[in-house]
């Protein structure tokens, strides 16, 4: 058996160690609708094509980071899977901190690393763009070495938002979508389905 050196950060995220939540009931964020570029090189209009009306998930990564992108798109794997498993209709946004080198194909290539699919997007797009969206959903990345580790929820449709920051485990992020469907919707009988 060959063991294998595990970044501290992959260990707590592999162990389940906890994000605090937060951002929670807070106004929702005025997303830009600039236009962003998907994996396969397919423009996308980011809050009208990708966000409005959707239930999302979204991170922030670049390609050649070796500590907690890895980690947070392995967190994000886990999520997408299992969401598949639930069919439940969840769209995941990896949008990159690192735009003049993250383009399409090393995007791709990222992705298929992590078994991603149909209803997961990795964007990237000109760096103004990019800067818009991070500063919208108040995320800083002035060095993309340090920024954070924030997994954003948010169901637009119902303007419920959310955040986790640091390590979350699928469990978490699970919890968080569940948290961000909204109150039951009534009958005209004011009883709730």
């Amino acid at each position: 058996m060959m063991l294998r050196f595990v970044p501290a950060a992959m260990l707590l995220w592999l162990c389940g160690a906890h994000a605090a939540p937060a951002w929670s009931g807070v106004t929702p964020p005025s997303i830009p609708d600039v236009e962003m570029i998907d994996q396969d090189g397919v423009p996308h209009r980011f809050y009208g094509d990708m966000v409005k009306g959707k239930t999302v998930v979204i991170n922030f990564i670049y390609t050649t980071c070796k500590t907690s992108c890895p980690a947070a798109t392995g967190l994000l794997s886990g999520v997408y899977h299992r969401l598949q498993a639930e069919e439940r209709p969840v769209t995941l946004l990896s949008v990159t901190v690192d735009p003049v080198h993250d383009r399409p194909t090393r995007l791709k290539a990222y992705a298929a690393q992590f078994g991603a699919g149909k209803g997961w997007y990795f964007l990237t797009g000109a760096p103004a763009d990019v800067a818009r969206i991070l500063a919208s959903l108040q995320v800083s990345a002035s060095n993309k070495a340090e920024h954070p580790a924030i997994v954003v929820i948010g169901n637009e449709a119902a303007g419920i938002w959310t955040r986790l920051y640091g390590e979350a485990s699928v469990p978490m992020v699970m919890d968080g979508l569940d948290a961000t469907a909204g109150p039951p919707a009534l009958t005209p009988s004011g009883i709730s389905q």
